[in-house]
């Protein structure tokens, strides 16, 4: 029986450890963290997940809550006037099963709640935890005690073993400056065509703000709501600091939607937070990192996940990126029944997850940059036609389907007369 280590409790490391433990793999998952302490702390994302991803935590058995929380219903996204805050494009689509889109399901679980559940869900299949602070010592001693060391978190000394990928990274600064807030009390989302959304996502761009978005989601007390703000650094929204304290940083939350996003300010008359550890600020580089770990003592590790792959959210893709590469290294090590997991296999994995993650990537950067001619065609298209929104909006699921569309002007134009044909030759 082969034997993997993997270090970090999260959305990939859980994943990979549960469908390795149910194919029969010796499997310890080390963390720093016990069920009960990730019950009881702070919010660590907004972890939107969308049907791939969603197909994957299913197929290993991990859709632990669907009897008791509903998906999505709908998804709105607004391109605002930097002038005043009104919506210059808009368009919305109906999700979920309840719509009859049981091909296109969306939710999002707190992982206070999803990551202790998956704990025990491993342990009772036969899984190890071991509750420790891995070090570099640590890591020598895990390559030493196992066919294959896999790291799902590179923060602290480890991080350092991870080598940034300088022509994979695009930035070496942050590019907005990040906070979230769990709440009850929003109002439903009114679209124009679709009514009133009431499990789903909103997603706001303002020019010279930031990005302000918002998505259903259970907590640890029930249904809530978490507000996202994407705040340019420096920019007039960029105020969010936990350091406030919990009842102040609420506050702050409501005023930025008052003055920049004054549609969704309508929404949060009576919010209050879930809880006092419902809050969440910080800022990082989105950044690429390679794969191979030389540790100390001579092994090798292979960091997955946010450790290799740490994207801005910007794009909601966090928790998608961790589950599709929980997904490539799952089926990899099936696959690699006999053969060592030396250097060429795991830069082998890598490379496809990076056949997955690149577009995602790419787009997430031409977010971050502004929509350039033809994203800001193919936004004002799917203000007036369905077929298109429902295009943009699927590849939230599957970037490479936006490609070369969202980029290149020209292969927009031939899409919209692909999608709208009679409207296009009517102009």
């Amino acid at each position: 029986m082969r034997k993997i280590t993997i270090v970090g409790a999260g959305q990939a490391g859980l994943m990979v450890g549960v469908g390795l433990v149910r194919k029969g793999y010796d499997v310890t998952i080390v963390s720093d963290r016990t069920p009960e302490e990730i019950r009881n702390g702070r919010v660590t994302s907004s972890q939107g997940m969308q049907a791939t991803p969603i197909a994957y935590e299913r197929e290993m058995g991990l859709r632990l809550w669907e009897d008791i929380y509903h998906p999505w219903d709908g998804i709105e996204f607004n391109v605002l006037s930097p002038e005043d805050g009104s919506k210059v494009s808009s368009f919305a689509q109906r999700v979920g099963p309840q719509n009859g889109r049981a091909d296109w399901v969306l939710d999002s679980i707190d992982q206070r709640v999803k990551m202790p559940a998956w704990i025990y869900r491993f342990e009772e299949l036969g899984g190890r935890m071991r509750y420790e602070s891995a070090d570099l010592e640590a890591l020598d001693r895990y390559a030493v005690e196992s066919d294959l060391v896999l790291v799902a978190s590179g923060k602290g000394e480890i991080g350092k073993l991870l080598q940034r990928d300088d022509e994979k990274s695009v930035y070496d600064k942050p590019q907005r400056g990040l906070a979230l807030a769990y709440v009850k009390g929003m109002k439903p989302i009114r679209t124009r065509d679709h009514g009133e959304i009431k499990r789903g996502l909103t997603w706001n761009a303002r020019p010279g703000v930031g990005e302000y978005f918002v998505c259903n989601a259970l907590t640890i007390n029930g249904e809530c709501d978490i507000m996202i703000f994407e705040n340019l650094p420096g920019g007039p929204a960029d105020v969010l600091d936990m350091r406030d304290g919990p009842e102040q940083y609420l506050k702050n939350c409501v005023e930025i939607l008052d003055k920049y996003y004054p549609h969704e300010a309508e929404r949060c008359r009576d919010i209050e937070l879930t809880d006092d550890l419902g809050i969440l600020s910080g800022r990082f580089p989105p950044t690429i990192r390679k794969p191979v770990m030389q540790l100390p003592a001579g092994g090798i590790a292979m960091g997955i996940a946010d450790a290799v792959c740490l994207n801005d959210p910007i794009t909601g893709q966090g928790a998608c990126n961790a589950s599709k590469f929980a997904k490539v290294v799952y089926d990899a090590v099936l696959n690699r029944v006999h053969e060592p997991f030396d250097e060429g296999w795991m830069q082998g994995v890598f490379d496809t997850y990076w056949g997955l993650a690149e577009a995602v990537v790419d787009w997430t950067n031409h977010l971050l940059d502004g929509p350039g001619p033809a994203a800001s065609k193919l936004l004002m298209a799917a203000n007036e036609n369905q077929q298109v929104a429902d295009f943009l909006l699927r590849g939230m699921d599957d970037a490479n389907r936006l490609m070369p569309y969202f980029f290149d002007e020209a292969a927009a134009d031939e899409l919209l007369v692909q999608l709208m044909p009679r409207q296009r030759k009517a102009a």
